[in-house]
């Protein structure tokens, strides 16, 4: 049997429980003639190695990076709690450094918007 005809039969035979095992263990023994073996069945001189269904060589899969409409919502979640909330919130209303404490009804204006904001970036909860 050619090496490449046992890679082929090795995948066949290996893929499925790869695919859904989270961990598998599997044995490699090196035969007579110098080829490697693999063999879910413990040939009791075998090195064990206990493998995953992802090819190790590959990073860790990244988080999907957000989507500009998901960031703008939390923005505008985040921010009808902070209006909602008791602290008192200021701002620096004409960029010379000092911070002046918003007003009742600037902080009303600005939980209005950010309710606009929610209605239009986020996706209807139900």
């Amino acid at each position: 049997m050619s090496r490449s005809s046992l890679l082929i039969a090795l995948s066949l035979v290996l893929a499925p429980g790869l695919l859904f095992a989270q961990e598998t263990t599997v044995y490699k023994t090196t035969n007579a003639d110098g080829t490697n073996a693999y063999s879910q069945i413990d040939p009791n001189k075998g090195e064990q190695r206990k493998v995953d269904g992802r090819d190790p060589a590959l990073p860790a899969a990244a988080p999907k990076p957000k989507t500009g409409n998901e960031i703008a919502c939390e923005r505008a979640k985040l921010s009808i709690e902070m209006y909602a909330s008791d602290k008192v919130l200021r701002r620096d209303r004409n960029g010379d450094g000092e911070l002046e404490v918003i007003t009742p009804e600037e902080r009303t204006a600005e939980a209005e918007l950010a309710k606009r904001q929610v209605t239009a970036f986020c996706p209807p909860e139900g």
